[in-house]
C-alpha cells in the first residue's frame, strides 16, 4: 500500500531516532491495521538497512516475558555476529496485543505486570526497543504498566488515511408509516401503492393530490430502503404532479426527501438546494417540527460541504426545537449527528455519550432504523478507541437489524464496517468477504461512499499480499 506524507514524516523521525540512539530507548508504535504496520515496517527496514540491523522478536500468550526474550536475543549467535558487523541493533517487538490477553489470578495482564516489575532491568539492553501494538494494548500499558510507559522516549501513532465514516441520521418525513416494517412489509406496501396507481389510471380517476401522494409514498419507501436513485424517480414525478395543486405541506415533504436522496448519491449541492427549498416552505407554513428536522438535515449537508461551524449552528437549532416540541425521534437524530461531528474532531469518548443517549431514545420509541444507525456509529467509535470486540458486537447487531427492516444502505454500511474490523484484526479472508458483499450493495444502490471505502480497503488488502 502507498504511505501518505504524514506516515513518511513519522517514519523519518523514527529512523533518525534509530540511527542516533546509543543506549536503551523505548518507543511505542501504535498501529491498528496490519496492512499499514507491514508497509511501515518495510519502509523503515529499507531506510536503515545500511546502518542498523533490525532484530525481530515476537510475543504471544505463551511468551509473555519481554525482558527474558530480549536477554535471550542478546546472548544469541546472530546478535553477536550482527553487533560485530553492523554495530547498531534495534529490537522490533510484535505480538504484545496477543501476549497482553493472558491474565493472572487477579485479572491483570501477565505481560504488562512483568514489564512494569522489570522496568529497571531493561537498562541492561543497550539498544532501541520498538514495541508495536494497537490502541487497545496501548491503553492497557498506560493503565497496567505506568512505570514502564513513563520511560518511553516516544509514541508514534499511525492511522490509515481513509477510514469508514460515521453514518448520519437523516430525518425522513412521514417516517412513522414505515417504522418497524420488515423488508416484506415494505415490499407489500410498495406493491399496494403501485397497484393503486394502475387502478386509478384504468378507472380514469385523475386526482392530482392522490397521485402525488402515492408517488411520494413510493419514493419514501425506496429512500427508506436505501434505493436513492429509484427514490428520486418517484419523487420527481410527485414534484411534477404537485406543482398543479395547492398543498405546500406535501411540497415541503417532497423537497426534503429529494435533498436526502441527492445527498446519498454524493451530490451535496443538489441536496442543499432541495432541502433549503423545503426549509423555506416549512417556515412559511409554520411547520415547527418539520423546520427542526430540516435544520438537522442542513447541518449534515454543510458538514459534508466542509462548513463545520454552520453545521453546528443548525444542529443546535434542531436540538432545541426537538426538545421544545417535543419530538423524541428528531432529538435522537440530532444527538447522533452531533456525535458524528464530535467524532470527526477526535472527541470520540464524548461522541459515544451522544450516541448512547440517541440509542436510548430510539429504543424507547421503537425506532429500529435509527437504532441500527446508532449501533453502527457506536461500533465505529469503539473501533477508533481500539476496543475491537465491542466494535464487532455493535456492527453485528446493526447488520442483523438492517436486514430485518430491509434497509439496504444500512446493510451495506454494516457489512463494510465488519469488513473494516476484520481488516484491523488481520483476518483478511473474512475482511474480503464482508467488503465484497458491502461493495455489491453499494453498487446496486449507487452509494459513492460505500463504493469508495470498499474499493480502497480491497486494494489495500491486495497490496498486503505483495
Amino acid at each position: 500500500m502507498e504511505l501518505d506524507p504524514k506516515h513518511i514524516s513519522k517514519i523519518e523521525k523514527l529512523t533518525v531516532l534509530l540511527e542516533l540512539s546509543e543506549d536503551c530507548t523505548i518507543v511505542f508504535v501504535r498501529c491498528n491495521e496490519p496492512v499499514l504496520c507491514k508497509a511501515i515496517f518495510r519502509e523503515i527496514s529499507e531506510r536503515v538497512s545500511d546502518g542498523v540491523f533490525i532484530y525481530s522478536l515476537k510475543m504471544d500468550e505463551t511468551s509473555t516475558d519481554l525482558f527474558y526474550l530480549l536477554k535471550q536475543a542478546t546472548e544469541s549467535e546472530i546478535y553477536n555476529s550482527r553487533k560485530e558487523k553492523n554495530g547498531k541493533i534495534a529490537f522490533f517487538v510484535s505480538g504484545l496485543d496477543s501476549a497482553a490477553k493472558k491474565k493472572n489470578s487477579e485479572g491483570k495482564s501477565e505481560a504488562l505486570l512483568l514489564m512494569n516489575l522489570m522496568r529497571d532491568r531493561y537498562l541492561e539492553i543497550k539498544h532501541p526497543i520498538i514495541i508495536w501494538l494497537n490502541s487497545s494494548s496501548l491503553n492497557l500499558v498506560l493503565k497496567e504498566a505506568p512505570d514502564f510507559f513513563s520511560w518511553r522516549t516516544a509514541v508514534f501513532e499511525f492511522d490509515l488515511k481513509k477510514e469508514i465514516a460515521s453514518i448520519p441520521t437523516i430525518p425522513v418525513f412521514e417516517f412513522e408509516k414505515f417504522i418497524n416494517k420488515t423488508k416484506s412489509d415494505l415490499e407489500n406496501l410498495s406493491t399496494y401503492y403501485q397497484n393503486s396507481i394502475e387502478e386509478y389510471e384504468e378507472r380514469q380517476i385523475y386526482d392530482p393530490y392522490k397521485f402525488a401522494r402515492l408517488y411520494f409514498n413510493l419514493g419514501t419507501i425506496e429512500l427508506f430502503s436505501g434505493m436513492s436513485k429509484e427514490a428520486i424517480e418517484y419523487l420527481k414525478t410527485a414534484e411534477s404532479i404537485s406543482s398543479g395543486i395547492n398543498n405546500r405541506n406535501l411540497k415541503e415533504y417532497i423537497y426534503n426527501q429529494l435533498g436526502i436522496a441527492y445527498y446519498h448519491l454524493g451530490n451535496p449541492q443538489k441536496a442543499q438546494e432541495n432541502i433549503e427549498h423545503a426549509l423555506q416552505i416549512a417556515k412559511e407554513i409554520n411547520d415547527i417540527k418539520g423546520t427542526g428536522n430540516i435544520l438537522g438535515n442542513l447541518g449534515i449537508i454543510y458538514e459534508e460541504l466542509g462548513d463545520a461551524n454552520k453545521a453546528s449552528g443548525y444542529y443546535e437549532e434542531a436540538l432545541e426545537i426537538s426538545r421544545e416540541f417535543p419530538d423524541p425521534r428528531g432529538e435522537a437524530n440530532t444527538l447522533g449527528n452531533m456525535g458524528n461531528s464530535l467524532n470527526r474532531q477526535g472527541k470520540t469518548k464524548k461522541a459515544i455519550e451522544y450516541y448512547e443517549h440517541a440509542l436510548k431514545i430510539t429504543r424507547k420509541i421503537g425506532d429500529q432504523h435509527g437504532e441500527a444507525i446508532h449501533l453502527s456509529n457506536l461500533g465505529h467509535a469503539y473501533g477508533q478507541l481500539g476496543e475491537i470486540e465491542k466494535a464487532l458486537e455493535y456492527h453485528e447487531n446493526a447488520l442483523k437489524m438492517t436486514r430485518e427492516i430491509g434497509d439496504r444502505r444500512g446493510e451495506g454500511n454494516a457489512l463494510g464496517n465488519l469488513g473494516n474490523v476484520y481488516y484491523i484484526l488481520g483476518e483478511n479472508g473474512k475482511a474480503i468477504e464482508f467488503l465484497k458483499q458491502s461493495l455489491a450493495i453499494g453498487k446496486a444502490i449507487e452509494d459513492p461512499r460505500i463504493i469508495s471505502f470498499c474499493e480502497q480497503k480491497l486494494r489495500d488488502l491486495e497490496g498486503s499480499d505483495d
